[in-house]
């Protein structure tokens, strides 16, 4: 038999409207009942708080206690009172119990927040995880399209100097060719130099091929910053 009371009680307790009440000295307001043995027909063992004395009851058995302590984890009950009823063969208890938490309703309220916690807590957090992996996925496409608008950039710009490279080198063996041909069939007669001047190069910086590249979100149709080219407006290469 356990030392801790299965069951508390306050005031009169009655079973099938019979007081229960101690044998030596009459209290009725203050008692515990212990389950005893492991049979549920067995009695349970009353104790006296009044006088000290225990017996094995003659009305309460194991199985009407456990039939009280279930009810504890069905029954709304108040702050301040625990009002119990409870049937187990026919034989019906009333009374009030001790305001106390124990193993049973310690069960009872356990199970309650947790299905608080599974109804909200649980689809809050999803819903922040949610937004957190779109937050940062949102994040990471961005970086990644500005590293590549930036590698695009830079390979456009290095391909127009390649070919503005190209043309002034096309311009010169032209130049040349013509020279060489006027020489032999004028015998060398006439200018010595090219007719057409030598291209120079524009002294703005960043200016290939009469266009320079600025980075601007005026001329970008989404408001992000993007690469534009506009004609020079010192060399205006762009318009011959």
């Amino acid at each position: 038999m356990r030392v801790k009371p299965d069951l508390k009680l306050v005031g009169i307790a009655r079973v099938d409207d019979t007081e229960l009440a101690c044998s030596e000295c009459g209290n009725a307001f203050s008692l515990e009942i212990h389950k005893h043995g492991l049979r549920e027909v067995s009695p349970a063992w009353i104790s006296c708080l009044s006088c000290g004395k225990g017996e094995d009851s003659r009305v309460v058995t194991n199985g009407l206690v456990d039939e009280v302590l279930a009810g504890w984890l069905k029954r709304q009950k108040d702050a301040d009172r625990d009002v119990f009823t409870a049937e187990w063969r026919g034989i019906v208890m009333t009374g009030e119990l001790y305001p106390t938490l124990d193993i049973h309703q310690a069960i009872g309220a356990a199970k309650v927040v947790k299905e608080g916690v599974d109804q909200f807590v649980v689809p809050e957090a999803k819903r922040w995880w949610r937004s957190k992996k779109k937050d940062a996925k949102a994040q990471v496409k961005e970086k990644v399209g500005a590293v590549t608008g930036a590698a695009k950039g830079k390979a456009k710009e290095t391909a127009d100097t390649v070919k503005e490279k190209a043309g002034e080198a096309a311009s010169s063996a032209k130049a040349a060719a013509i020279s060489t041909a006027w020489t032999l069939q004028t015998g060398g007669a006439g200018p010595t130099t090219s007719v057409q001047p030598k291209r120079r190069r524009c002294t703005v910086k960043g200016c290939r091929g009469g266009k320079v590249t600025i980075s601007t979100r005026v001329h970008s149709s989404t408001g992000k910053t993007r690469e534009v080219k506009i004609p020079c407006g010192v060399c205006h290469r762009s318009s011959t």
